[in-house]
């Protein structure tokens, strides 16, 4: 949509840029206009006063020799129906013998003299004191001619006053300003005093380039510094020049009038307008319909089911369509997820069911091996049948756990671990009674298959020691268990017992098989671990480091009677 304003914004600019244009130009065109009227006056003067000079310059020919003809045809001329005050001749060296009031004078040092000097055509110049009054007038001089030969020269005052506005003519109060200037930069008049004459002139011009500039229209900063508008009008051509100039908030100048600069900006601004309106368009339209279809896909990816129907207000037809297939996907999505976390919910259910009945009937069997036990003739009946119930109910404690815990795919360790004891403890006779057994076990979750195996290698071991547990000199029967984790992902299986005076007497201990050390190696080779022995005066350690590994999958446990390697019997 900017791409297509932009084309019709800029010719609206370059056409209304050319009507400005235009319009400025007639506007100059009228102060210029203005400049020549305010001067008509003054041109039909100079035009008369320039017409008289030539005029008597041919009639004093005769009566150039006769002072006194001389004096009374110019008297007469003066007296006559004309605005002229004085008339004069004046000889080659300056002096005047011949004047319209009778005097004759010396003007020899005069700057009117001296200028017509310098030209032989009609000139203008100020002629201060002539009459031997304060005040100047305007002298208009042409060169008198005998032949060809000059033979002095005839001047004419004029009155130095130009009218700022004619009467009767709109604006007189708008402080324009007038001043005539001749070729040779000379204020000849002005309609201001003439001491503000020069300040009411062009700063950056020189004054004899004006007449040369006739025409012209421009803006310029005055001598009195300040910036005005200039207008330059011909009086007499190649001779006298009006310069008009207005303030520059009066000039009606389209290109300085904010009203103008409004008209060019006017399709700038329309620009503007029609882009602002493209986007809230867009945003009503579009962007909005977006930001709510992205906001609801977010929430619905983040796990927010409540409310999580999209709904648009007044959306176009594509919109509503993505809004029906978005809500559609929503409600699959949703019912597909509710099916899922109900089949989810009844595996569980039937799992932690099976858990529950594995364990039950674990127990059952080792209360039927307990039963036995008790029928058993045999010493050695009776251990190995509690050593069966001891596996036995290891196992069941391991399926309570999986039964328990409220993420049936792990098993805490903590917990697995302290469970084991616990059992271990009530089915050993009186090894709860004398026998002390601290724990320090880490939280770790395990993975079904890795708890089970681990729980198998703790049952075995704290078997063993409990067994071989005894009486230290000067202490107490303890039995130390810890599992730490020492680095990430590894844990630190460690198993302690005192040495010394049995708690278990030999013949209830009985002698040993090789089945539990045979069973241990298999466990830790299932774990992946590493084990080893340690063994001091008073004391024995079995340590195991090996790897976790939630949720993997470990290798077959191998038969107790495929090992391969000799397991030493711990005693």
């Amino acid at each position: 949509m900017t791409l297509a304003l932009l084309p019709l914004g800029l010719i609206a600019l370059y056409q209304t840029n050319a009507v400005v244009d235009e319009a400025t130009r007639l506007s100059h065109a009228s102060l210029l206009h203005r400049t020549e009227q305010a001067a008509a006056r003054e041109r039909e003067l100079l035009q008369r006063a320039g017409g008289a000079t030539e005029g008597l310059a041919a009639a004093i020919l005769p009566l150039a020799d006769d002072s006194v003809g001389c004096a009374r045809l110019l008297k007469a001329f003066t007296e006559g129906a004309n605005p002229f005050t004085f008339a004069g001749f004046m000889s080659l060296d300056g002096s005047m013998e011949c004047a319209s009031d009778g005097k004759a004078r010396d003007l020899s040092g005069k700057w009117f003299y001296l200028k017509a000097r310098q030209t032989t055509r009609l000139s203008f110049a100020l002629g201060r004191d002539l009459l031997g009054e304060d005040g100047s007038y305007l002298l208009a001089t042409s060169p008198v001619l005998r032949d060809g030969i000059l033979q002095g020269y005839v001047s004419i005052g004029v009155p130095h006053k130009v009218s700022a506005v004619q009467p009767g003519m709109e604006g007189s109060d708008t402080g324009i300003q007038y001043v005539t200037v001749d070729a040779q930069g000379e204020i000849l008049s002005a309609s201001v005093p003439e001491q503000q004459a020069p300040l009411a002139l062009p700063m950056s011009l020189p004054r004899r380039d004006l007449v040369n500039r006739s025409g012209d229209t421009f803006f310029e900063a005055s001598r009195s510094g300040r910036e005005r508008f200039f207008a330059v009008s011909e009086i007499l051509p190649g001779q006298v020049s009006v310069v008009g100039s207005w303030p520059v908030e009066n000039a009606m100048s389209a290109a300085r009038n904010p009203a103008s600069l409004m008209t060019v900006a006017f399709p700038l601004l329309m620009w503007l307008a029609g882009i602002s309106v493209a986007i809230f368009g867009l945003q009503r339209m579009v962007i909005r319909h977006l930001s709510a279809l992205r906001k609801a896909m977010r929430r619905y990816a983040l796990g927010e089911r409540e409310n999580a129907s999209l709904d648009l207000a007044a959306p176009p037809r594509e919109f509503a369509e993505a809004q029906q297939s978005f809500n559609r996907m929503v409600s699959i999505l949703s019912e597909a997820e509710r099916r899922r976390e109900l089949d989810l919910e009844e595996k569980t259910i039937l799992l932690r069911e099976v858990h529950h009945r594995v364990k039950n009937n674990l127990q059952l069997v080792a209360s039927i091996m307990n039963m036995q036990s008790r029928n058993a003739q045999t010493p050695e009946a009776r251990r190995m049948l509690a050593q069966l119930q001891r596996r036995v109910r290891g196992l069941a404690t391991i399926h309570r756990s999986l039964n328990t815990n409220p993420d049936i795919t792990t098993v805490d360790s903590h917990d697995l671990i302290d469970a084991l004891i616990t059992e271990i403890g009530a089915m050993i006779p009186g090894a709860g009674q004398k026998l002390t057994i601290s724990t320090d076990l880490a939280q770790v979750p395990l993975s079904q298959d890795q708890g089970v195996t681990l729980s198998m290698l703790v049952s075995e071991a704290m078997t063993n020691a409990v067994k071989n547990a005894g009486v230290p000199d000067g202490g107490k029967p303890e039995i130390l268990v810890s599992l730490r984790e020492t680095a990430e992902n590894w844990l630190e299986l460690e198993i302690t017992n005192t040495k010394g005076q049995p708690v278990i007497p030999p013949e209830e201990a009985g002698d040993g098989t090789g089945i539990g050390a045979r069973l241990m190696m298999a466990f830790a080779t299932q774990l992946e671990g590493e084990a080893a022995t340690h063994e001091t005066e008073d004391r024995y350690t079995y340590r195991l480091g090996f790897p976790v590994q939630a949720g993997a999958v470990p290798p077959e446990v191998p038969s107790p009677g495929k090992e391969q390697h000799a397991a030493e019997t711990v005693t």
